[in-house]
């Protein structure tokens, strides 16, 4: 049986982590939204939507940061640096609250110049008290937000997808009975919104932390004791692309709200701040599954295992056009109840909102397929391509094409220009393909080598490997002697070639007899044998209980050979035998 069972599971499993956290990212937002929609005046949701654009700066820190340390520990967990991985984490948390406390003071000091440029002025200007008593009220939980985000992508990476789940909700509960209180008991407004979001944050962190209470934790509790720099400079750089997709979103809704206020009013910027909220709360899906992408392609891509990913993409790519699909037909019909949430009590503004929910929801479908290959751009390394992508995704195509239609539509061309920008994208980047694979001369058969835009030298030849998913003792069996067979093909000796048969039997005939017992979930292991210059490589990957052979070993007295044999036997002769555990998976290499 091909491999490929585990990667698909796997996907649709941390899928639905990382879904839970990106609405974690943008829920605070979506709440703030409804409450100061139904309760408050239109000045209030259209001074939201003026501040709006600056949630997206300030969490650029935390993206760099969280994104950037993710997929740097994702490689070098890929390539067994689990020290390396470790201290890329505790950097991350040291960076996020330092640096975020130093933005969050520049922005209480300058908040009347920001929000002027963030669209307060002219037509506008009435505005400015408001969204500038929200933004203060916001800045105060950016510490605790940035350190959040760094946690939400590291978490599911430690096989822990409960924990951000909980968080979410808890996150969620406390914002929204906390925004009742302000409105029905304090009589509050903007500042007081924003104020309860960043007190949500302080608690969620608090369940966050428990994360750390738990036994056979990867990641070490945060201590800024003994930060490690080294790596500093290749976080940054791996952060780029998300700084850069975050600050085209600032940028986008500047430019969008000053096109609003030279040909509309402020019905119309309140529309924009509605078709904002609705990205938010239909967005994380997409945002999900290609974050997913990201995270597990950096790791694939550390392994240098072409097959794992062209399964990954394959399965990404039918999951968010099945699924985006579904949610965007969803929008599409219920945009008006979706608008009704946030618009009260203006028609105006109301059917400008329908308008612009169903024009994001049309779009929906390519933005994800566009979303996933701009993150595995990230995933593999290709930073410099990612970044220019996604500027372009959040910026660049989308505020030209709303200044080019603005001229037969008028308001209507800034939520028109996303369904029109995704037909751009996809021209774009099948561009992009063309273009890598003549560079780098790719010539391997099969669209899927052309889209993963790996040179010819990434992994081994098909014919220099072997890759099976075994799910019984019988396969064991029949792939240890096809592994002896591979191996006799190459000339190998009569040692090395019983090392790598005894190894595949040993360790996936333990892993079927004790770990598929171990619950009642169906399993499978994908078993990949490589012969790479002068060696043979063994990778096996099962989706059990998380169980290290290695450390297991340690626990036994040298002086009792009984023990585990086999296993003894392949650890003392084999040049390399590694193990690590991240994605709910366990990973074993053996170098002989």
């Amino acid at each position: 049986m091909k491999s490929g069972t585990i990667i698909s599971n796997t996907f649709y499993a941390q899928m639905a982590s990382y879904v839970a956290v990106s609405l974690t990212a943008t829920f605070g937002s979506i709440v703030d939204g409804i409450i100061i929609g139904q309760c408050l005046e239109l000045d209030s949701i259209a001074a939201f939507g003026i501040a709006s654009p600056l949630l997206f700066i300030l969490s650029l820190l935390g993206a760099v940061l969280s994104i950037g340390a993710r997929s740097r520990f994702v490689h070098l967990i890929g390539r067994g640096k689990t020290t390396e991985a470790q201290n890329m984490f505790s950097l991350a948390c040291f960076l996020a609250v330092t640096v975020a406390a130093v933005m969050a003071l520049a922005l209480i000091v300058f908040s009347t110049p920001i929000t002027i440029l963030l669209g307060a002025s002219g037509n506008a200007a009435s505005l400015l008290p408001k969204a500038r008593a929200y933004m203060i009220g916001i800045a105060i939980g950016i510490p605790a937000r940035n350190l959040i985000w760094v946690f939400l992508a590291f978490m599911p990476i430690d096989n822990d997808r409960k924990t951000p789940v909980i968080a979410s909700a808890v996150m969620t509960g406390v914002n929204i009975l906390l925004d009742l209180a302000v409105v029905f008991i304090l009589h509050g407004d903007t500042f007081e919104i924003g104020l309860v979001t960043s007190i949500s944050y302080i608690v969620a962190l608090f369940v966050f932390m428990s994360h750390f209470s738990k036994k056979d934790t990867f990641l070490p509790r945060p201590s800024f004791k003994n930060i490690s720099w080294t790596g500093t400079k290749e976080l940054l750089t791996e952060g780029i692309p998300s700084g850069i997709h975050n600050i085209g979103h600032a940028l986008r809704g500047i430019f969008m709200n000053r096109i609003l206020v030279l040909v509309a009013s402020s019905a119309a910027i309140a529309a924009y701040s509605v078709c904002g909220q609705a990205e938010a709360l239909l967005l994380p899906l997409a945002a999900g599954i290609s974050d997913t992408v990201s995270a597990l392609s950096g790791v694939m891509a550390g392994e240098e295992n072409r097959p794992a990913i062209k399964d990954l993409l394959k399965t990404s790519f039918k999951a968010t056009y099945t699924l985006t699909l579904g949610i965007s037909v969803l929008g599409f019909i219920f945009a008006p109840q979706l608008a009704s949430c946030f618009i009260k009590g203006n028609s105006e503004a109301y059917q400008m909102s329908v308008r612009a929910i169903r024009s994001y929801a049309i779009g929906m479908p390519l933005h994800g397929i566009n979303l996933i290959y701009q993150e595995y751009m990230h995933g593999i390394g290709k930073t410099v391509l990612s970044a220019v992508s996604g500027f372009l995704t959040e910026f660049g195509f989308l505020v030209l094409s709303a200044w080019l239609m603005v001229k037969w539509f008028g308001a209507d061309a800034v939520w028109y220009a996303f369904p029109v920008t995704q037909v751009i994208l996809l021209i774009y980047y099948s561009a992009i393909t063309l273009a890598a694979n003549r560079i780098l001369g790719i010539n391997r058969k099969g669209i899927w080598n052309k889209v993963l835009l790996f040179p010819n030298t990434f992994d081994v030849d098909e014919s220099s490997c072997i890759d099976r998913s075994i799910t019984s003792m019988e396969e064991v069996a029949a792939l240890s002697q096809e592994v002896w067979d591979f191996c006799s093909s190459y000339g190998c000796d009569e040692r090395r070639r019983y090392l790598m048969s005894l190894s595949v039997e040993e360790m996936a005939g333990n892993i079927i007899d004790h770990g598929f017992s171990k619950d009642t979930s169906p399993h499978s292991i994908d078993v990949r044998i490589m012969h790479k210059g002068d060696d043979f490589i063994i990778r096996i990957r099962d989706d059990c209980l998380i169980f290290d052979p290695v450390n297991q070993l340690k626990l036994y007295s040298d002086d009792d050979l009984t023990h585990h044999m086999g296993l003894r036997m392949i650890i003392k002769t084999a040049k390399v035998v590694r193990y690590t555990s991240a994605l709910k998976l366990n990973n074993l290499f053996i170098r002989v």
